[in-house]
């Protein structure tokens, strides 16, 4: 046991912060995007060694998404309670995402098989797409982007499983429970937001 924990150190710590990271961000807490960075960057080095390159791409992108999602719910303030409401997602919004997961799907595919050493590259790249449409969705705090994250952490159990990234498919699993969770509570602040905007 111990030396399967120091075997798999790093990985424990980097899914023990994404964890607090999904917690805080179903609770709305800002500070979640500054976990995000922290854990990403656990995640950058764990998924390069497993070749995973979307994956290792894909939380180099989660940095960066990190800064903007804090610099989005921090300093983007409404006169409702100085902070950025959750809202439901427009149509026009749906039909950009759809064009841009499409192409973002098909540029990732094509790289990834210029690896030898990729692997899974069909399902990297269909994680990794819908979690950069999924986190964008965060930052701006639309509720659909739960939908997009119970499908992609069950999909990404699978893969996981199959890399014995074990640590990390546990995490996935209270992932997938947690984003029923961050559903449902994003719903009641709609709800109440709703509730709030009828009176006015």
């Amino acid at each position: 046991m111990v030396n399967w924990i120091n075997n798999n150190f790093t990985e424990i710590i980097g899914a023990a912060l994404a964890l607090i990271y999904l917690i805080l961000e179903i609770k709305q807490k800002w500070f979640f995007w500054v976990i995000g960075i922290i854990s990403s960057a656990f995640y950058v080095f764990i998924f390069y060694k497993a070749g995973l390159f979307a994956e290792m791409g894909l939380n180099i992108y989660y940095i960066f998404m990190s800064i903007y999602g804090l610099y989005c719910w921090k300093f983007t303030l409404s006169e409702a309670n100085n902070s950025i409401q959750v809202e439901r997602i427009k149509n026009v919004t749906i039909y950009l995402l759809l064009i841009i997961s499409i192409l973002t799907f098909g540029l990732l595919l094509f790289i990834l098989k210029q690896f030898n050493n990729s692997q899974a590259p069909l399902a990297d790249a269909l994680i990794a797409t819908l979690s950069i449409i999924a986190t964008w969705m965060v930052a701006k705090k639309i509720i659909e982007c739960w939908y997009i994250w119970i499908f992609v952490n069950f999909f990404a159990i699978c893969l996981y499983i199959h890399q014995k990234l074990y640590p990390t498919a546990i995490l996935f699993i209270v992932y997938t429970i947690l984003s029923v969770v961050g559903l449902l509570e994003w719903r009641k602040t709609i709800k109440k937001n709703d509730s709030f905007n009828s009176k006015f």
